[in-house]
């Protein structure tokens, strides 16, 4: 029997498990359960954007706001080199409420008071220039996070179709990501560029927002070898919430459930500690395009809890909500940023 089919068997008691008498999370109903689980959770959002509308009766950037509305603890948030200035003067002026996450311990901090983690997270746009200098220069400017290629670069290869493999460069990048303590994402990069890097780097890597080939062949997304040379290395591959890389018929938007079969896919393969989640989207669920982004439930504010209530019935327990929604995330995060 493969996990699948177990937690499904599993599926029709496991959200009374979590309001049982006695249990941490005993309330009045199972949504309220969810709610509870969620608030002491560590959450995060492998890719997603600031986006925090006013007018709905609350300061949207007030200590606490962005946790009720969504569950998120924290999340990656895209910058560019020129942006990143920026990015922290946002944060420095809403610092009641948000955190610039330098180390892990800082999500600790961020929880403490109330506030939001924000990881800085660069995606594309940059030019090394054939150095690897700039890396140390990005990382005192606040970066944690980079991927080593959204399109064919320098590096190595995207996924606009050629299968190039990580460039002399690439692993000079990659041995240099590791020495500073910043973490190397593969999420855009090519089959042989993924492979390369996983062989390539001493520390934990991340797929931060990509699905499974095997669901839904694409060329963003990931095969099983990627899968397992992913978690070989102790990372994580966090599902996204796109709509063409969730399903293959673009005529309707995905579902919760599309978006739950490649959770599963993952865990299936590469096991519970591998997992992560991923809107590629505003947090408060501003952003929606029929073509990009999947159904009302999934585009809106709420939709890890959405998720979380799903996963519940099909049977996963406490311990492995918390992995999937941010533990595995922060291990890899405790692993590569601090010393």
């Amino acid at each position: 029997m493969t996990r699948s089919q177990f937690i499904r068997l599993a599926g029709l008691c496991a959200v009374e498990r979590l309001i049982r008498p006695g249990a941490s999370f005993a309330h009045s109903s199972a949504d309220e359960a969810i709610e509870a689980l969620l608030a002491e959770s560590f959450v995060m959002d492998g890719n997603v954007n600031l986006g925090m509308r006013r007018g709905r009766g609350y300061s949207p950037l007030e200590p606490g706001a962005i946790k009720r509305l969504t569950g998120l603890s924290a999340g990656n948030h895209t910058v560019r080199p020129e942006s990143m200035d920026s990015l922290s003067r946002r944060v420095e002026a809403n610092q009641k409420a948000l955190l610039k996450v330098e180390r892990a311990s800082d999500f600790d901090l961020a929880a403490e008071s109330g506030r939001y983690g924000v990881v800085f997270y660069m995606q594309g746009g940059f030019d090394l220039k054939g150095s690897v200098e700039p890396l140390a220069q990005w990382k005192a400017a606040g970066l944690r996070v980079l991927q080593l290629t959204m399109d064919d670069n320098a590096l190595g290869g995207g996924t606009a179709g050629d299968d190039r493999p990580l460039t002399e460069f690439g692993k000079r990048v990659v041995r240099e990501l590791n020495r500073l303590r910043m973490i190397v994402d593969v999420s855009h990069s090519g089959r042989r560029t993924t492979l390369d890097a996983a062989a390539a780097s001493s520390r934990p890597i991340t797929a931060n927002h990509v699905n499974v080939e095997a669901l839904t062949p694409h060329l963003r997304n990931k095969s099983d070898e990627e899968l397992k040379a992913i978690a070989a290395t102790g990372g994580v591959v966090a599902a996204t919430n796109i709509n063409r890389y969730l399903i293959r018929d673009p005529r309707r938007p995905a579902t919760m459930d599309d978006f739950v079969s490649h959770v599963e896919y993952v865990v299936e393969k590469i096991g519970i500690d591998h997992v992560g989640i991923s809107s590629d989207s505003y947090m408060d669920g501003s952003q929606r395009y029929d073509v990009d982004y999947s159904d009302q439930m999934m585009s809106s504010a709420g939709r890890w809890k959405h998720v979380t209530r799903k996963l519940a019935e099909r049977g996963y327990s406490t311990s492995d909500l918390k992995k999937i929604l941010g533990l595995n995330f922060r291990r890899v995060y405790e692993r590569v940023l601090d010393p």
